[in-house]
């Protein structure tokens, strides 16, 4: 079977995460690099035998290429992405999917008239741990969910910050729409779409962007959870998201690492299971089995023809709760969110 032809676009961390595992998948290839850096440029050329642009309208113009990986600062994703749909390219294009919700929703619009299928990088739906979470919430093992609680932490800011994600017009604002739209997705994921918002930000390090962020999110079903984000609280070396829901009959906490089940009436009986033991493994790892799942079931649902579950509308949702923190934490009020 003739494999699926990537070109890549932004050679950062992230484009070279993907290159390697496209690379490594049986049913991928990836044929062109497009960076604006001339002497990432100029290495990839020397280095990697793939054609190499500058210029990633004259990439897609001049490659044959199937499916295009948008790993660039998050205020171009929006154009690259147009540009794809309106080639007939698929697209994969890194979280979050822009700016604003508006500028999404023409993005969408776009995609309405193409038939070309899309997916986000919420890389956690494919961990083991949040996944195995979702088959439990299906299969009502908690009972009537009553409460939910979810914070994500890191320790990425301490001191004055640079680079374009501390630049608004560039990263579109701070720990919200970045750490932040991870959870804000696996909490859509578990529990069904976001209908209002009364929300909080807050700047310690750089007045352009937050850098913590809390909310009550309400739910269509009625259920409300309280988030909490922030990257500037100390002894988080890595990334480490967390939710804990409580039932009518057991509560679980799920983070990266693992999941615990408490019954209530035998608390002393609680179970941990961690992510090791869950491993299925994956062709190769490469900063997580999680990435490799990712963009194994996009190259799968290219191959099949099928829409990802982790497509453009369902990152609209994602968007449209962040946008509308955003809103509540100017007017200091209840924003409701429009489907």
């Amino acid at each position: 079977m003739e494999k699926i032809r990537v070109g890549i676009i932004g050679m950062g961390k992230m484009g070279l995460l993907h290159s390697a595992i496209l690379n490594s998948l049986d049913q991928s290839k990836v044929v062109a690099f497009a960076d604006t850096e001339k002497m990432v440029t100029n290495l990839l050329g020397d280095v990697s035998g793939t054609s190499v642009y500058n210029d990633y309208k004259k990439m897609i113009e001049n490659e044959k290429i199937d499916v295009v990986y948008i790993t660039t600062p998050v205020k171009s994703h929006i154009p690259i992405a147009t540009f794809c749909a309106q080639n007939n390219i698929h697209f994969f294009v890194e979280k979050p999917l822009g700016i604003t919700v508006d500028e999404c929703k023409m993005l969408c619009d776009v995609i309405n008239k193409n038939k070309v299928f899309s997916m986000v990088g919420y890389y956690l739906r494919y961990a083991e741990t949040f996944s195995k979470v979702k088959q439990l919430l299906e299969e009502n093992v908690l009972g009537e969910i009553k409460d939910v609680k979810s914070s994500v932490f890191q320790s990425q800011l301490l001191s004055k910050p640079s680079g374009w994600r501390f630049n608004k017009k560039i990263s579109g604002g701070g720990v919200l729409i970045d750490l932040g739209s991870h959870l804000i997705d696996l909490l859509s994921w578990y529990f069904g779409e976001i209908k209002s918002v009364q929300g909080k930000t807050e700047s310690h390090y750089n007045h352009e962007v937050e850098d913590t962020a809390q909310a009550t999110l309400k739910f269509e079903n009625g259920l409300n959870c309280k988030f909490d984000a922030s990257w500037d609280v100390k002894n988080y070396r890595l990334q480490e998201t967390t939710i804990e829901i409580k039932g009518s009959q057991k509560m679980i906490t799920v983070n990266e690492d693992f999941f615990k089940i408490t019954d209530y009436k035998t608390p002393e009986n609680s179970t941990i299971t961690y992510r090791q033991e869950m491993y299925t493994g994956v062709p190769i790892d490469i900063g997580g089995p999680e990435y490799t799942r990712e963009d194994n079931d996009f190259i799968n649902c290219i191959m099949k023809n099928k829409q990802p579950m982790l497509n453009v509308f369902s990152a609209l949702q994602t968007q449209n709760v962040i946008d509308s923190i955003y809103k509540s934490s100017l007017s200091n009020d209840i924003v409701e969110i429009e489907n």
